[in-house]
């Protein structure tokens, strides 16, 4: 943009309109010694598109502390705490008529206030299971999950990887009239119409443990919890889900295997995650090539033999990003890789033998299910991703 230095409320204004537009998941506004620095995450990496960069460059610091204090006021934070961090959040519309829910996180640095806005369009609330990337087999084996009455399904993997809007894209097939649905999560990312979403305030006293014993007072048929952080709410998800209600909820673990052991620590006995645990996933995302501007090369020496040790077709060409306008640096969009491990009467029979994660993934294995680099390695065949973009997220 050229002319006069912008207010802080339109800075504030056009960052929010770039984001939009450039689909971006959170707006990164870090303090520096002479001013601001913007960043955007987009499809899971940060970058500072020309547009934002330029804008940035030329904020002095009553610029940027007038900034920081505009969004405060917007998501209803207090503008004279500058010490401690603080959390806020509002919702707007952008050009587009669409609504975004807009959630504010503060931090005290050593040059002043980082900002980071996490974007949540409330129109993104349509995803079905299939539009995720869950192979055939996979797609089936979590159906048939969904199907049990009662039980627990966890969704495992890093922070960012999918898991939220995987658990709400199984909430979405299982929402009906004749089911009573009840969710706790912290926070309350994408609303569903007839879900009962709870939002967790630890302050108050309504922590996930809270939520599930009173949910359990409400007649429910199935239960979210968006996180399992601690022994106790592992144990009344588990309880719950032996006692007629089938259960949804994520796990920070590195692939499905990891979770099943993960549960031990956190004081389930064996037998118990047997009878209650129906199946575990492990998720990425993967930022898909743009279909306009990929190409498609010969693997280098190393690539090829790093492949070849992983199964990978021998000559087989690898598809590239280039770029172009319609993209962000050759991608465009994500998709998951999964791993999905159904508790099988063998890998029960190994869960009370006190098996460990290898045992279990070996026996996974043996029974015909993919590995995350195993799907992984099938959109590197099918060129819907790079070999660079797989290797950032499983080991090749």
């Amino acid at each position: 943009m050229h002319g006069d230095p912008l207010t802080a409320p339109d800075l504030w204004q056009y960052l929010l309109t770039v984001a939009c537009a450039q689909r971006a998941s959170d707006i990164h506004l870090e303090p520096t010694s002479t001013g601001l620095c913007c960043r955007l995450r987009i499809d899971g990496v940060l970058s500072q598109p020309a547009a934002v960069n330029a804008v940035a460059a030329a904020v002095d610091l009553g610029t940027r502390e007038a900034l920081c204090a505009h969004i405060k006021v917007y998501a209803g934070m207090d503008i004279a705490q500058k010490r401690l961090p603080q959390d806020g959040r509002f919702n707007f519309v952008d050009n587009a008529a669409h609504t975004w829910d807009c959630r504010v996180s503060t931090l005290p640095t050593v040059h002043g206030e980082k900002l980071v806005a996490r974007l949540l369009s409330q129109q993104q609330t349509d995803w079905g299971l299939t539009d995720l990337g869950y192979s055939p087999d996979q797609l089936q084996h979590l159906l048939e999950a969904l199907a049990s009455p009662n039980g627990l399904i966890l969704m495992t993997g890093p922070t960012g990887c999918g898991k939220t809007r995987s658990l709400h894209s199984c909430l979405r097939r299982l929402n009906a009239d004749s089911v009573n649905i009840c969710a706790v999560e912290d926070p309350v990312e994408m609303r569903i119409a007839g879900i009962q979403q709870v939002q967790i305030n630890e302050k108050a006293g309504l922590t996930f443990v809270a939520a599930l014993r009173a949910f359990l007072r409400q007649d429910p048929d199935i239960i979210m919890v968006g996180e399992i952080r601690d022994d106790l709410t592992a144990t009344v998800s588990a309880q719950a889900a032996q006692t007629g209600h089938l259960v949804l909820s994520t796990l920070h673990t590195n692939d499905a295997p990891s979770a099943l052991l993960r549960l031990t620590h956190m004081g389930l006995a064996p037998l118990h995650i047997r009878s209650s645990v129906r199946l575990v996933t492990a998720q990425r995302l993967v930022r898909r090539l743009c279909p306009l501007c990929k190409e498609t090369v010969t693997p280098t020496y190393e690539q090829s033999t790093r492949l070849a040790r992983s199964g990978f077709p021998t000559g087989k060409r690898l598809s590239i990003a280039r770029g172009c306008e319609a993209c962000v640096h050759g991608y465009l969009g994500r998709i998951g890789i999964f791993q999905v491990l159904p508790i099988t009467k063998r890998i029960g029979d190994a869960l009370t033998q006190n098996a460990d994660t290898e045992a279990i993934a070996a026996i996974a294995s043996a029974q015909g299910l993919k590995t995350l680099l195993q799907s992984g390695l099938q959109l590197l065949e099918d060129g819907i991703t790079s070999y660079d973009e797989l290797a950032r997220h499983v080991q090749l």
